[in-house]
């Protein structure tokens, strides 16, 4: 019966894990998509960010602080620092948004925001700590 429960326990401890890394994989390509989108001007991503009031020189410089948070959060020793930038940056948007009456925007971006959260709750996923 033990042998089952530990068996049980391991195969969630994986689930747990390939979640997690799941999650930082996303949250690190959506930083730097997201960033290089900005940077290179891309129509969609220009065209939301001016109507939120923001000119080219924001776009571009608010391009770069996401794709370095987004790199930032890749490797381990910047893990949280790229976190807190990439947390700030989305809660910029959503207040933003709000003082545009955009509430749609803002609760669309709130999921980004708890992944943040949530991924420096569950720390560094390919740490030792976290494999062992």
């Amino acid at each position: 019966m033990s042998r089952c429960f530990a068996a049980f326990l391991n195969f969630k401890k994986m689930i747990l894990k390939i979640i997690h890394s799941g999650l930082f994989l996303f949250v690190v390509f959506m930083g730097i998509k997201q960033g290089y989108s900005m940077i290179s001007g891309s129509p969609e991503i220009v065209k939301i960010l001016e109507s939120l009031s923001f000119n080219k020189t924001e776009i571009l410089l608010f391009g770069i602080v996401t794709l370095l948070s987004g790199i930032l959060i890749f490797h381990p020793k910047t893990f949280l620092a790229g976190n807190f930038i990439m947390f700030t940056t989305i809660l910029l948007l959503i207040v933003v948004q709000i003082q545009n009456q955009n509430l749609k925007g803002a609760v669309i971006e709130i999921p980004f925001l708890l992944m943040n959260i949530f991924l420096v709750y569950l720390k560094y996923p390919f740490s030792n700590a976290f494999l062992n």
